[in-house]
């Protein structure tokens, strides 16, 4: 590792290269930054308007905190603030969803359960339109391979 990096006394970087080539590279790793901050937007949102993430792989969540503490601690040692802001944005993100895939609100367990009995109705009612079907039913037809109901 000291082979590639050399740190001056005062820990900060030390890299004697092309002025336009590091000028690149500070505009890449600005882009990038942007981009791992705003790419947890998304599913922030949207795990906090559900209030759960259950269908989130732990292992995933897990993994994603591990290594953002990990990269975070290369940083803050490095002295890399850019960098160090966007995996801190990971950190409290992945946080926010292992919350709500832990603890989901009561509410959205409330609607989860709602729409488990609602499927069940609608396939209990394709049952039955099947079983008319069956019985050769004038108020029944089948359309281009779905069950159509007349009322």
């Amino acid at each position: 590792m000291s082979d590639c990096i050399n740190k001056t006394n005062d820990g900060i970087l030390d890299n004697p290269g092309n002025p336009n080539v590091e000028l690149f590279m500070t505009i890449i790793v600005n882009i990038g930054n942007v981009l791992s901050m705003v790419y947890n937007l998304p599913q922030m949102w949207m795990t906090y308007k559900l209030k759960k993430a259950d269908d989130i792989s732990s292992y995933f969540l897990w993994m994603r905190l591990s290594a953002g503490i990990i990269w975070s601690t290369y940083c803050i040692y490095y002295r890399m603030w850019y960098v160090i802001i966007s995996w801190a944005t990971t950190i409290i993100s992945t946080i926010q969803i292992l919350y709500y895939k832990y603890y989901p609100s009561p509410l959205a367990q409330r609607r989860l359960e709602d729409e488990e009995q609602q499927e069940s109705r609608q396939e209990g009612r394709q049952e039955q339109v099947f079983e008319m079907s069956e019985k050769n039913n004038n108020d029944i037809y089948f359309y281009q391979n779905r069950i159509v109901q007349l009322n």
